[in-house]
């Protein structure tokens, strides 16, 4: 219905500004209003954890008429609740075959390389492919600069996190990633500006603020 492919788009748009919560809420509206929405099913898996096994089953229930792309992403849903990885990425690049320029379905494989598959050089292969592919997406640098930061590739972590400020300078979220980086590299006196920052954006970013005051307690500890 009209009513829930808006609630999923702003669903959408919530994820990806990390309004977690927000997200959720919107997606799980969207899927009580057409139960047979697969998408919206499939973005709340991401997101669930306790519930996951639950979202899941209600993904793979969505009785709707499938376009290819979408045919593509069940079939790789299937094979990622397998554990078939390989046949997930080969079914992902399909779906990217069919939407080049589409930046979610870009952002579907990185993320699962990156969170699900642990596989931070294919990630960051994914998450170039995709700036280069699409218009501006401001959430591929954020992607980026984490999974080099676990490839310890600090420098070039942080030009990816510098851009991603530079792409989407009134969110909150890419100054929280600044902190975070600041944090690994053990630069406490900047990872509290930036986690301050985040904050004073947005005091929905409570988890910012935590990790400030975590930042100057460390911060305090290394001085003289």
């Amino acid at each position: 219905s009209e009513l829930a492919l808006e609630l999923f788009e702003s669903g959408m748009m919530a994820f990806d500004q990390i309004k977690l919560s927000l997200a959720w809420h919107n997606l799980d509206l969207a899927v009580k209003e057409d139960p047979d929405f697969f998408m919206a099913s499939f973005w709340m898996y991401f997101m669930s954890s306790k519930n996951s096994k639950k979202v899941a089953e209600k993904a793979l229930q969505a009785n709707a008429s499938f376009n290819d792309g979408e045919k593509h992403i069940r079939s790789a849903f299937k094979y990622l609740l397998d554990g078939q990885d390989e046949k997930v990425v080969e079914q992902l690049q399909m779906v990217i075959d069919l939407y080049p320029a589409d930046p979610h379905v870009h952002k579907i494989l990185y993320i699962l390389q990156f969170q699900f598959m642990k596989d931070y050089e294919g990630a960051i292969k994914s998450i170039k492919r995709a700036i280069a592919s699409t218009d501006e997406y401001p959430l591929a640098y954020n992607q980026l600069g984490y999974a080099l930061m676990e490839l310890e590739e600090y420098d070039e972590a942080e030009k990816a996190f510098d851009q991603y400020i530079k792409s989407a300078p009134h969110l909150a979220n890419p100054y929280d990633s600044k902190g975070d980086f600041y944090m690994t590299t053990k630069q406490y006196e900047k990872a509290y500006d930036s986690y301050i920052k985040a904050f004073e954006i947005d005091s929905g970013f409570t988890v910012s603020e935590k990790k400030a005051k975590k930042a100057k307690q460390l911060q305090e500890k290394m001085s003289p």
